[in-house]
């Protein structure tokens, strides 16, 4: 609009006859072409580019077709019921325990279900494992006893991960956590 008044302007002075007009008016052409241009690109990215991190329809399907059972219900386990509850059986939720904690780690079953890295945490007290970030046979237990400071806070930091993530089914009645911390 300013282009247009000043072009009005200048052809009013007599200005648009000399060897400056045809200048004015290509630049006046080109800044509106560039701005259609720039709007046109806009209007077509909203409509065909999906946005960054937006779910499509086909990504959404797959969530839909994983089936998890029941959430276990609420209530303290002995450790001789937790053991039933180690992925085995996809019928069944995935349980384990850290500090005496239950949680329900069905949601994760690619990691903690029957053949996933985490599969041997699963039905137990996992504490001593967790703390020591291991998967050593020795080490999946609830023994905590002997504990460095970094294993402590290693152990906790689990915790707070699952407590995040994970629901909390209950406590161990009869486990053998023996952590102070």
């Amino acid at each position: 609009p300013r282009v247009d008044a000043a072009l009005c302007a200048a052809s009013r002075r007599g200005v648009m006859n000399s060897p400056w007009s045809d200048v004015v008016r290509s630049i006046s052409a080109s800044w509106t072409s560039i701005a259609i241009t720039i709007a046109c690109i806009y209007v077509l990215r909203l409509f065909l580019i999906p946005k960054r991190g937006a779910v499509t329809r086909g990504d959404d399907e797959d969530e839909d077709d994983e089936t998890f059972p029941e959430p276990m219900p609420k209530g303290d386990l002995t450790t001789a019921a937790l053991r039933a509850y180690d992925g085995s059986d996809p019928a069944k939720p995935i349980l384990l325990a850290a500090k005496g904690i239950v949680f329900d780690v069905t949601r994760g079953r690619d990691f903690y279900g029957k053949g996933g890295p985490y599969n041997a945490f699963t039905g137990i007290d996992c504490s001593r494992a967790l703390g020591k970030v291991s998967l050593e046979k020795e080490n999946l237990c609830a023994d905590v006893g002997d504990f460095a400071a970094s294993e402590r806070d290693a152990l906790n930091q689990w915790v707070g991960k699952f407590e995040d993530k994970y629901p909390v089914v209950g406590k161990l009645t009869d486990g053998k956590y023996n952590g102070k911390f």
